[in-house]
């Protein structure tokens, strides 16, 4: 293990340099279950304060390099309506979404983030948490570890699985 890992991640809490134990075997239960029946799973506190001002630091110095769009979209993130479908249908429902995407390449080497991102600690992790074996790292240089940047009047598409229809 990199000891760089230990100023990032809360490894006393989330020891995912060891996936034999307990602790981690426990989370990632509970990862599973929430993203079984949700989607989406959190893991609290899992980086350090210290990392996350970091990480928020890098990204702030490059919020110039943001590409921002703003379009109608439906929940399957198609921007074109299909007449041939009911109206009704969640296809042809639209909703604004204004947010941006900072590419990957804009990250120094040295990068908090880009380090996590490449730790064979967390796609490890992250795999058993998916139940997904082996996964890989994506190799687009630009897209690999791209960022989601929203301007505090942004919007982004809110949809509930449950319901089947938009959140607003």
């Amino acid at each position: 293990m990199n000891e760089r890992l230990k100023s990032i991640v809360d490894l006393e809490k989330y020891p995912i340099q060891d996936l034999n134990s307990p602790i981690i075997k426990k989370l990632v239960e509970k990862c599973k279950k929430e993203l079984d029946e949700d989607s989406c799973s959190t893991i609290p506190n899992f980086i350090l304060p210290k990392s996350l001002a970091i990480m928020n630091t890098e990204l702030e110095k490059q919020l110039d390099e943001v590409y921002m769009s703003k379009e109608k979209i439906n929940p399957y993130l198609y921007a074109k309506d299909d007449p041939e479908l009911p109206k009704d249908h969640p296809k042809r429902t639209f909703m604004n979404r204004f947010n941006g995407y900072l590419n990957s390449d804009c990250f120094l080497k040295g990068s908090e983030m880009k380090f996590l991102y490449e730790t064979e600690e967390l796609l490890k992790f992250v795999s058993l948490c998916l139940g997904v074996s082996p996964i890989y790292r994506w190799a687009d240089p630009l897209a690999c570890h791209a960022y989601n940047v929203m301007e505090p009047e942004g919007e982004i598409c809110k949809y509930s699985k449950e319901d089947s229809h938009y959140i607003e």
